[in-house]
């Protein structure tokens, strides 16, 4: 069982490892001797968990995407009004691209390796999440009634990734933490009535319990 977790710990290690990478340079610049020294580790240890630079990179992807559903999932969970839960969202996912590798990396990897042949799995699934909860807001009475759901989950989802890619370009993320404050304020105003804003005070300030 020692050797078994060992084993595990060691292919996260090189997962880990290769996710800085590919958030620094990219899946076409990172090469496997890359991987091999950002992780430490020697050629042969690489070679025992992952066959090439593409195997490690889908599972960057998977982990990303297991994260992601983590997090609304954890959000729904407490039971927020729908608002708050969007603002949660958007400060849980900015949070995450800033502390986890694997988070950074996957999205990174997600859009360079989309051949655009098809919609990208991880976006269409935060727009539905986001759908049903604008969708919620409406009937909760927080978010005008004019505001068509679909429209609104694409533009939250499109102003998310903006923010994040010229956060990436200017500051390498350091700024995103306040790009997405800004991106939250706007979108609360946007689409609550100003009345319901006052009426949920601790939206403002809405995040996921640690």
């Amino acid at each position: 069982m020692a050797q078994q977790a060992r084993a595990v710990q060691t292919r996260q290690q090189i997962v880990v490892a290769a996710a800085h990478l590919f958030s620094r340079v990219g899946y076409e610049r990172a090469r496997l001797n890359d991987i091999v020294g950002e992780t430490g580790l020697t050629r042969g240890a690489i070679y025992f968990h992952f066959q090439s630079k593409d195997e490690i990179a889908k599972i960057i992807v998977e982990q990303f995407q297991a994260t992601s559903i983590e997090a609304v999932a954890a959000i729904a969970a407490t039971g927020q009004c729908a608002m708050c839960q969007i603002a949660m969202l958007n400060r849980e996912m900015g949070r995450l691209l800033t502390v986890d590798p694997v988070v950074r990396a996957g999205i990174r990897l997600t859009i360079e390796l989309n051949s655009g042949e098809a919609p990208i799995p991880a976006y269409l699934a935060w727009i539905e999440a986001l759908h049903y909860l604008v969708s919620l807001g409406i009937h909760e009475g927080d978010v005008r009634p004019e505001i068509t759901p679909k429209d609104a989950a694409v533009f939250i989802t499109g102003a998310f990734v903006g923010s994040q890619v010229l956060s990436q370009a200017v500051s390498g993320l350091e700024d995103l933490p306040e790009r997405i404050e800004r991106l939250t304020g706007f979108l609360l105003n946007a689409l609550m009535p100003d009345d319901r804003i006052a009426a949920h005070p601790t939206i403002v300030e809405a995040r996921v319990p640690s």
